[in-house]
Formats: structure tokens, sequence, C-alpha cells
């Protein structure tokens, strides 16, 4: 079996596990965002009343391209941890338990944003040849999440402490991610270093086509690019060169 089949195989495995093992099976990917999304709905948009008539569709993209991300990293990090007992019986490259994560999570992510379209379609928007832009951004979205999973899923075997620091920042990064306002709510001085956050760019690109049928700036979509790529090739060589030890480390 190549290590193509066995990511295919994983991938499948990992999805029919989680279905198997939970009650509701599969329905259980859609209700989790659905009750995810309408516990910050109800805060900020009914609670706090923030925003105005657009902002359930407008907190929403925000909420589903946030949680991608958010649960990809979180899942992705601990992929090598996860797997300890896997890795000490048989060799097999570390980088393919992240991607089977990374891969599982998106799936299940282009499942939520279909029922975001309906969702959309249901309120009146109308689509357009701009929601082909979607497939680019989306794109752009996997290189980050797979960068960034891949890093820590190489980090957290040696300083498994590292997990509690990335839970906090992610939860924090949610907050300076653009989900619940945009970028000309934030004071002058602090607007140039939110843009700076590759999730507030995909955020904005994820509403200018949804929300606005506007294509998103090629531009912004590069800068992810050109952020990811150095994490990417550095993740990837460091679990290359610590890829006999991980099994030592969780004896």
């Amino acid at each position: 079996m190549n290590y193509k089949e066995i990511l295919l195989y994983g991938i499948y495995s990992d999805l029919r596990t989680e279905v198997a093992r939970r009650f509701l099976g599969f329905l259980w990917w859609i209700i989790d965002p659905v009750l995810y999304m309408g516990a910050f709905y109800v805060v900020f948009a009914l609670a706090l009343r923030q925003g105005g008539e657009d902002y359930a569709p407008f907190l929403l993209i925000g909420m589903v391209v946030w949680k991608w991300f958010d649960s990809t990293v979180r899942q992705a990090s601990v992929a090598i941890v996860g797997n300890a007992g896997l890795i000490q019986q048989i060799h097999i490259p570390k980088s393919l338990l992240v991607l089977i994560q990374i891969f599982s999570n998106a799936f299940k992510f282009i499942i939520v944003l279909v029922l975001l379209l309906v969702f959309l379609l249901a309120i009146g928007k109308r689509p357009s040849l701009h929601w082909l832009a979607l497939v680019p951004i989306i794109l752009t979205q996997l290189y980050l999440v797979t960068a960034v999973g891949l890093l820590l899923a190489g980090i957290i075997p040696l300083a498994q402490d590292f997990k509690q620091v990335v839970d906090n920042l992610l939860m924090v990064m949610m907050f300076l991610s653009g989900i619940f306002f945009t970028a000309d709510r934030m004071p002058d001085s602090l607007r140039f270093a939110f843009e700076l956050n590759p999730m507030v760019v995909l955020i904005q690109a994820f509403r200018s086509v949804l929300l606005h049928n506007q294509w998103p700036d090629p531009s912004h979509l590069l800068y992810v690019l050109v952020v990811a790529t150095p994490l990417l090739i550095f993740a990837v060589l460091f679990i290359r060169k610590n890829e006999r030890r991980y099994p030592k480390l969780m004896l």
C-alpha cells in the first residue's frame, strides 16, 4: 500500500469511526457547528444587539470559516501524540497522520459550507459567477491549515505542555480574526496589525464573494500563501528530522 492509499484509507477510516461512535452519526457534523454558531449569534446579535440587518449571514460566514480553521488545527496538532500506540508498532510517515485529520475536517467543512449556501439562498442572497471564487479561497485556507497543523503537530510531541498554549492562543485569535466585526471597527493604530492575520484576510474573502458578489483580491490570497509557505517548509523538514524521535518520546 503506497502513501496515497494510506492517506485515502486513513481519511475514510477516520470519518467512518467518527460516525460509528456517535449516536447521531454523521448528523453531528451538522449539529455541532450549528449549535456553535447559534450560541454566538444569540449572544452577539440578539443579546448584545451587534450589527445590522445583514449581521446574521455576516456572522455565520465568519463562524463557519473560523470553525474549520480552529477544529482542524486543534485536531491536527495532536495527531502524532494521539497515535502513539500506532507509531510505536509500525513505521509510518508522521505527516500522514496529520494530513488524515486535515483532510477529514476539510470534507466536513464542505458539508457545512453547502448548508451555509442553502441558508444564504433562503434569505434572498443571489448566486453569481463570483461564487466560483470559493474554490481558490478554500484551497488557500486548506494550504494555511496544512502548514499550521503540520507545524504544531511536529512541535507538540517534543513539548506537550505547548498544547495548552495553542488552545489559549486559538481562543484569543478567534476574537481577533474579524468574525464579529470588520477592520473598519478597529482603531486606525491597530488596523494594520489586525489585517496581518491571515484568517482576517480569508474571512473577508469569503464575505466578499458570498455577501457582495465580488471577486476576492488576488493579492490578499497571495499574502496568505506567502505567510503559509515558510511555515509549511519548516514543518515538513522539522517532522522529517524528528521522525524516529517521536516513538521514543511517547513510551
